[in-house]
This record gives structure tokens, C-alpha cells and sequence, in this order.
């Protein structure tokens, strides 16, 4: 006969989840870098493209030194205004003659003005402004001389850079914004996806189990209820069946409060404590006793909480200390301690092999475990129950080779 291994779905599907993350970083980013490395070259052709145009211009400018009337050279300044590389020209005094009035947006002034203007201290604020500015561009690019066929200096071109290749260099940064924006609404989209997952699943996962213990509890407690008839309620097997049977009972009532609004109304954490140690310690010796359990510490800070579910909470982080202890052999301590602020702290430390520092942020996610035999919902549970139902933290404290401490604190009140 052929035995078929079942594969184990919660840690392929945890892993399928984060291939799919990785997957839909990869690509934003090979998106955003990209779109960034064509829009820079695009940037730098259109500003090369300024640049030779703008020497263009140098060379027929001479033109406009030349010219006896302004009729002869209409059509080169209409050219010159419909460039958008913005531009001044200026004599060999340094009087600014020309300049691109569309683009840079100053009116130029009747041409006898300029000519009267002294230069060494000019007066209107029209040729400040434009000396002001041709001294900006000259910062950024260096002026071109303007010559005449004899090789006599005419004036300067100076010249900035064009609108377009402006609105270009800006456009990388709002491309990395607008894909930021875009990378955070698919981390929501996902993240409310997860979250509505793993709600369906706990939900689904612990009323069923609920649902199923249901007819054997009954039965059960019916057997209980004939041998209290043969051997008497006293009977230490019977008070023993009993007492499992309440827990069974307790059980079920736990699972059926996943998915619903559990009502937070206990104040006596101390209680559940000394209960969930007391548990554990009467089936210690099935461990040949090699398991030491301390309870140390008390709180007095009121604080409203869920008995079943943290009861719950409890068990599983017991339970997994004793799993971590090596050769089931070590300590296990419990210590409960106020905070400042009115709410407490839970502590639950082992001395075991400690957790792999890989999996110190996966411990809480569904579906992961180490264990050869696991579902991986424990923890996952754990985290639920401290977080959602109860408004309070759960982490890892610390964790070594000589063991693990898990912290639970939870607020002063119930949650907000």
C-alpha cells in the first residue's frame, strides 16, 4: 500500500503569500527605477537639445547687432520669442539689447531707454531684473560670445534652461511619489486582505471545532454522570473525569468566542494564573518530573479581561515552553508584574534552545511552524486574542540558546 504524505498547507500558503510580496516589490521598484533612469536621459537629451539650439542662436545673432531696422529681422524675432530655452542678449558694455519676452515674462522696454541707461549704476528696475538674472544664468551655463564674420565680438547670449527640460527634472520626483503612493495603497489593499483571511479563517476553523465537540462533550458527561452513580461523586476517578470534563466544557466555550465580540469583565489575573499552573503541575508527572513550573509576582492594577480566552493565552505559551525545553528537561517561570500606568505585565519564560532569530517575526503569522506535527495557528491565536480582543501587546522579550521570554501587557481598561 502507498502512503501519500499530505502536505502542509499553512506553511505553503504562508510561503505563496510572501512570494507574491516579493514579487510585487520587485516589480514597483523595477517600475519606479525604470521610468526614473528614461525620464533623467529624456531630461538630458531635451537639455542638450537647448544647448545646441541655443548656440544656434549665437551664431545669427550678429544679425540683430546689424540690423538698421527692426522690420529686417521680424521674422528671426519671432523665432527667437517662440523658443523656449530662455535667453538675454547683451552688448559688449553689458547692456542687455533682447530677450525672450514669452518665456521669461519681463516686458522689454523702448529701445532708446536701454540706450540712455547708464550701466555701471543702473536705475530701472526692468534692466536690474534682467542683469540680476543673466548673472543666475551664467552661474549655470556658461554665455556664449557673439562675433561677427571678422571675428569681432558683437555681445553675449546668456542663456537658462528650458521649461521643458524644468517640468523633466521634476518629473523623476513625481513619478517616485505618485508610485509611493501607489506601492502604499496595495500594502492597505493586502494588508486588509490578510487581515480579513486570517478573521474567516480563525472564525470558521474554531466554530467548527466547537461544533464538533459538541455531541461527544454531551456524551461523555453522560458516562461521567453513570459512574458518579456506580462509584460515587467522591470517587477520585470520577472527580478526575469531572474535572476534565469542565475543561473540555471550558475548551469548546473558547473556541465558539473566535470570531465573536468576547465580553472582557474578569479582574482577577492572578487567578487564572495560579488555575493554568495548577493544571499544568497535576499533569507534570506524566513528564517524569523533570519540568520545574514557578509562579512568581502579583498584580493588583485592575484590569478587564476575557478569564476563558486568556486562560487560553496562557496554556499555549506553557505549552510551547515546555515543547522548546531540550530533552524535556528545564523551568518554566510565570511572573506577573503592575505597570506604572495601571495596566500589567505578563511574563512566560522558558530555559529551552531558544527561537532561530529568522523566526522571531514569523512565529505570530498563521500557518508557520516548526514543529513536524502543527497546524501553526497557536501563537497566531495568541496574537488575536491579546491584540484584538483585548487591546493589549504580545512579543518576544528576549530569546537565546538558554531560553525564550514571551511578554504579554495589556492596557488598564478594556479595549478602545
Amino acid at each position: 500500500m502507498i502512503r501519500v504524505r499530505k502536505p502542509r498547507l499553512g506553511t505553503s500558503w504562508l510561503r505563496r503569500r510572501y512570494l507574491f510580496n516579493t514579487y510585487l516589490i520587485l516589480g514597483s521598484v523595477s517600475i519606479v527605477v525604470a521610468t526614473t533612469v528614461f525620464t533623467f536621459r529624456v531630461s538630458k537629451s531635451v537639455e542638450r537639445q537647448s544647448f545646441l539650439t541655443t548656440r544656434l542662436l549665437s551664431g545669427v545673432a550678429s544679425r540683430l547687432f546689424k540690423a538698421e531696422s527692426v522690420e529686417g529681422i521680424e521674422p528671426l524675432i519671432e523665432i527667437i520669442n517662440e523658443n523656449e530655452v530662455p535667453f538675454i542678449l547683451t552688448d559688449n558694455a553689458g547692456r542687455p539689447l533682447m530677450w525672450n519676452e514669452p518665456v521669461i515674462g519681463i516686458p522689454v522696454p523702448d529701445y532708446q531707454i536701454l540706450l540712455r541707461e547708464n550701466m555701471s549704476n543702473p536705475s530701472n528696475p526692468v534692466i536690474q531684473e534682467i542683469l540680476s538674472l543673466a548673472a543666475s544664468y551664467d552661474q549655470e551655463q556658461d554665455p556664449f560670445a557673439i562675433v561677427d564674420a571678422t571675428g569681432q565680438r558683437l555681445g553675449t547670449l546668456h542663456y537658462g534652461r528650458s521649461a521643458l527640460s524644468q517640468r523633466l527634472r521634476v518629473m523623476p520626483y513625481l513619478e517616485l511619489m505618485v508610485m509611493a503612493l501607489f506601492f502604499l495603497v496595495i500594502l492597505w489593499a493586502l494588508q486588509s486582505k490578510k487581515d480579513a483571511q486570517q478573521k474567516a479563517l480563525f472564525a470558521g476553523m474554531a466554530k467548527e471545532t466547537a461544533h464538533q465537540m459538541g455531541t461527544p462533550l454531551t456524551s461523555i458527561m453522560g458516562w461521567v454522570a453513570l459512574l458518579e452513580d456506580r462509584l460515587g461523586r467522591n470517587d477520585d476517578v470520577v472527580s478526575e473525569l469531572n474535572r476534565d470534563v469542565d475543561r473540555l466544557s471550558m475548551v469548546s466555550a473558547r473556541f465558539s468566542q473566535i470570531g465573536s465580540n468576547p465580553k472582557l469583565e474578569d479582574t482577577d489575573l492572578n487567578g487564572v494564573a495560579d488555575d493554568t499552573i495548577e493544571y499544568f503541575r497535576r499533569r507534570l508527572p506524566h513528564l517524569g518530573g523533570r519540568v520545574q513550573l514557578r509562579r512568581e509576582g502579583t498584580v493588583t492594577n485592575p484590569v478587564l479581561f476575557n478569564r476563558d480566552l486568556l486562560g487560553w493565552v496562557l496554556e499555549n505559551l506553557i505549552k510551547n515552553g515546555i515543547d522548546a525545553l531540550v530533552d524535556g528537561k528545564g523551568t518554566l517561570t510565570v511572573r506577573l508584574e503592575d505597570e506604572p500606568d495601571g495596566g500589567i505585565r505578563l511574563y512566560v519564560a522558558d530555559t529551552g534552545r531558544g527561537i532561530p532569530q529568522r523566526d522571531v517575526r514569523k512565529i505570530f503569522e498563521p500557518g508557520f511552524t516548526t514543529k513536524k506535527r502543527g497546524w501553526g495557528m497557536g501563537l497566531a491565536l495568541v496574537m488575536r486574542i491579546v491584540t484584538q480582543y483585548h487591546g493589549g501587546k504580545i512579543r518576544v522579550e528576549s530569546t537565546s540558546q538558554h531560553g525564550t521570554t514571551f511578554l504579554v501587557t495589556l492596557p488598564p481598561s478594556g479595549p478602545a
